[in-house]
């Protein structure tokens, strides 16, 4: 008997997050919540889900960040958004040394200048 065994993953978008700002495309975006799916195939055909993983993604430069099921679950809260914010700008900014982060402190303020001038 020859059995046909393996697994693919396969993302797609769920719905718009929250707007922030993205240290890797310099700008202010909306970020998405992504959902990435493995499945178990059989004989080529999708059979059963075994592992679901929350992402927010930037829709410029596809930045990607986990996000995990606890905080899935209370996404629509104002606060998990928010430390979900942080997170992202902490990650962004780890690998960066200290003139680095200044510049694109200035960066930044220069760019929600321009925003708020424009408004």
């Amino acid at each position: 008997m020859i059995v046909n065994f393996g697994w693919m993953k396969e993302t797609m978008p769920i719905k718009p997050l929250f707007k922030s700002y993205c240290y890797h495309c310099s700008s202010k975006v909306e970020w998405h919540l992504w959902r990435e799916k493995e499945w178990v195939m059989f004989f080529g055909a999708k059979s059963f889900p075994f592992l679901l993983k929350n992402f927010a993604v930037c829709p410029g430069c596809e930045f990607v960040h986990h996000v995990s099921w606890a905080r899935y679950l209370r996404i629509d809260d104002s606060r998990v958004r928010l430390s979900i914010t942080s997170e992202i700008e902490e990650q962004q900014l780890s690998t960066k040394n200290d003139v680095q982060k200044r510049f694109l402190a200035a960066q930044r303020a220069e760019h929600d200048a321009r925003e708020r001038s424009a408004a």
